[in-house]
């Protein structure tokens, strides 16, 4: 389909369509869009609501917004306040379907930005890192895969429902189940897979055409993170089209090289922050990442550098901080695998075992009780 035929389709300003349930919703504005179609503000007639409705034509060949509902309604399963509230679905038909959700505030791309510096200040950089740590970990628990961390997929809450200290991850339309289809077992790797990111947060693996892993959200966060509190990252001046060049610069971290370690970690508490990293190059794709132990990592920089946890953020200065703060989950996925299995995944859950044996053994040397 065209951009000139999906405009069409998509709903526009001020215009108020009718759902089959019988809910009207106004458009007010257009809040994104992109190729999976358009995320727009609404209010619901009856009852003047504000909401956000995220639209995909009907004749999009690739259906993503399934995707997004699928990981929404099992973050609300495990009650997570990290995700928003799916508050009703609809098929308005030959044109679009869509999902209505609860209403956000701005990006954490967009608030870095607007900073003189262009970077948080680290007392919210690391409270921002904790949150969506917590997010990252919630994904994890209820069997999917991100593939697209990055600035853009994590938001602040409303000011007005007392949410703006609160950090929300969005965006699925990468998102990829890791678990087997019984969902009992983690997915066998693809020899090769195709690259999904952003070239600038994209872990290694995905640089590398491999199949991406828990581990591989959290070294996209990572990267992420140290944006956050240093402004840059020293592969900024790269667009995609240079993929290359930044998995050079990458592969230099993982390979100890100190002057780009000193570029990379310019502003930050270099001790935990290394150490995380550290640790996500020592495991493989079948471990479960202590996501407990980065936690701490990221605990332990706020209390060397003696903030509080009521220490206001940068995008409200004025009052203390409120947000979530823990703890985390150990993000092993709701169903496990149960005994007795048949030959094939008995192979698998050998090779997952022995994988996390080795991670283990590498963990062991940068375990919480030497990071002092």
């Amino acid at each position: 389909m065209s951009s000139s035929e999906e405009n069409v389709v998509l709903p526009k300003e001020d215009e108020v369509f009718l759902t089959p349930k019988g809910e009207n919703y106004k458009i007010v504005k257009l809040l994104g869009k992109g190729g999976y179609g358009a995320v727009y503000e609404v209010i619901r007639q009856r009852d003047g609501k504000h909401l956000a409705i995220k639209c995909e034509s009907a004749e999009m060949t690739k259906k993503v917004l399934q995707m997004d509902l699928d990981v929404m309604k099992g973050a609300e399963a495990i009650r997570s306040v990290h995700f928003c509230k799916v508050e009703d679905r609809a098929y308005i038909k030959d044109r679009f379907n869509m999902i209505v959700m609860k209403l956000i505030n701005k990006n954490l791309w967009d608030l870095r930005v607007e900073r003189k510096d262009m970077r948080f200040t680290l007392n919210t950089a690391l409270k921002a890192a904790t949150q969506s740590l917590l997010c990252i970990e919630e994904l994890h628990r209820i069997g999917f895969l991100h593939r697209d961390i990055k600035p853009g997929n994590f938001a602040i809450g409303r000011p007005e429902a007392k949410e703006n200290h609160v950090v929300f991850m969005l965006d699925f339309g990468l998102a990829r189940r890791f678990m087997t289809d019984r969902k009992k077992d983690i997915r066998i790797p693809r020899e090769q897979a195709p690259f999904r990111g952003t070239t600038r947060y994209a872990p290694l693996a995905a640089m590398m055409n491999h199949e991406q892993s828990r581990k591989d959200d959290i070294e996209s966060w990572m990267y992420m993170v140290v944006e956050w509190t240093s402004g840059a990252l020293p592969w900024r001046k790269y667009k995609a089209n240079n993929r290359k060049e930044v998995e050079k610069m990458k592969q230099q971290l993982k390979d100890r090289d100190e002057s780009m370690l000193d570029e990379f970690y310019a502003h930050c508490p270099r001790k935990e922050f290394d150490r995380i990293l550290q640790y996500l190059h020592s495991i493989n794709y079948f471990n479960i990442p202590d996501y407990k132990y980065v936690l701490y990592a990221i605990e332990h920089a706020q209390k060397a550098n003696g903030f509080k946890h009521s220490d206001p953020v940068d995008w409200d200065e004025n009052n203390p901080y409120t947000g979530p703060a823990g703890p985390i989950g150990d993000g092993e996925p709701l169903e496990s695998i149960p005994a007795g299995a048949d030959k094939e995944k008995a192979g698998r859950t050998k090779d997952i075992k022995e994988a996390k044996e080795v991670g283990a053994n590498k963990v062991n040397k940068l375990s919480p009780s030497k990071m002092s």
